[in-house]
């Protein structure tokens, strides 16, 4: 029968000498399993935590952003609605044929006649905001027309205030109703236009 020297030896040793030795195989290997795959097992998940609380973060702070953007996107809706309307009644100055051409049109519906259109020199508001357009009137007409033709202009999208008001030289008209001559100052207001200035050119000289 053959025999093994190493297997000799160890049942030679004392069985609590054993028992001890075993113990300390288990522990060291239990301590090389710690150190091997458990500590970077663990450290790994932490790690794997902390992103996940990151993204998590992150998301939040996107949807936040999300939700900020839908609310600016509805204010800049608003604001460019009501720029229309404040453009409507504060358009440039340059526009100030097409508010001859709304009262003339009103005049004819009132019943009116337009004997002078005048445009004075525009002139800047204090504020720095706005200028004032004063454009005398000389109309010709019944105090009803003349009435009617007010109550029209105040209701124009534009801007319009009627001053001044001078009536005069009442006589009766062709068909037999007092006509008179009007005088009065339409005060309008034009949004200041920014003078863009020209790019200076910029080219090698020619010798």
């Amino acid at each position: 029968m053959a025999s093994f020297p190493l297997l000799e030896k160890i049942q030679k040793i004392p069985p609590k000498t054993r028992l001890f030795v075993f113990c300390g195989l288990v522990v060291v290997l239990l301590i090389a399993y710690i150190i091997q795959f458990q500590i970077p097992m663990n450290t790994e998940i932490k790690q794997l935590d902390q992103s996940l609380a990151n993204l998590r973060n992150t998301m939040q702070t996107n949807d936040a952003k999300i939700k900020k953007l839908d609310e600016l996107k509805t204010e800049v809706s608003t604001l460019q609605d009501r720029l229309v309307v404040l453009t409507e009644q504060l358009p440039p100055g340059s526009e100030v044929s097409g508010l001859l051409l709304q009262i003339q049109k009103l005049v004819n519906q009132s019943g009116l006649v337009l004997k002078l259109w005048k445009p004075d020199k525009q002139r800047p508001h204090p504020s720095g905001l706005y200028e004032e357009i004063p454009i005398s009137l000389v109309l010709t007409g019944g105090y009803d027309n003349t009435a009617s033709l007010f109550d029209h202009i105040s209701k124009l999208t534009r801007i319009v205030n009627i001053l001044n008001i001078k009536m005069g030289g009442a006589k009766v008209g062709k068909s037999g109703n007092i006509e008179v001559d009007i005088n009065c100052t339409a005060m309008t207001f034009a949004a200041v236009e920014k003078k863009v200035e020209p790019t200076p050119k910029t080219g090698k000289k020619v010798l």
